[in-house]
């Protein structure tokens, strides 16, 4: 009964109108990584890897690199610093191009997701290379934030 009560209680509490969620603060800084499957030594599918490094509450300093894996080994990459809020950090690739890279931190991964408003424009990377993923969290130590564009393999 005292267990029915708790419950009961913590759900209308959530239920209070003007009570704000709370998002717990995520300190982003470290490394992720997402690998493509290998098979018969070459690397199917995506892989890539994010650095942050958290600069104060509201900016990160953020490399990244993604290809997408055999035959052609296409691959994107930018370094910057990006606002951060909502454990969330924002790309605009191009100002007015209506695309925008949005990279989502959990303790354990990023999410990366592309919003867009010319699918076929690809975010200025070129089509197909940039997609929706998860990079699982590598390290939580402060990474070395530099290009990464030539971090890619080569077939």
């Amino acid at each position: 009964m005292k267990s029915l009560l708790i419950l009961s209680t913590i759900i209308c509490s959530q239920l209070i109108p003007g009570k704000k969620n709370f998002t717990e603060f995520i300190d982003p800084t470290g490394t992720y990584i997402l690998k493509g499957e290998v098979q018969k030594n070459r690397i199917m599918g995506h892989s890539g890897e994010i650095r942050v490094k958290l600069l104060d509450q509201n900016k990160v300093a953020l490399c990244f690199y993604i290809n997408d894996g055999y035959p052609d080994y296409n691959a994107a990459s930018f370094m910057d610093t990006l606002p951060y809020e909502d454990n969330t950090a924002r790309y605009n690739t191009n100002p007015g191009s209506g695309c925008t890279l949005l990279f989502f931190f959990s303790y354990l991964d990023a999410e990366i997701e592309q919003t867009y408003s010319d699918p076929v424009a690809g975010c200025s990377f070129g089509k197909g290379i940039v997609v929706s993923a998860f990079f699982k969290r590598a390290s939580y130590d402060k990474p070395i934030i530099q290009d990464l564009s030539t971090h890619g393999v080569n077939p």
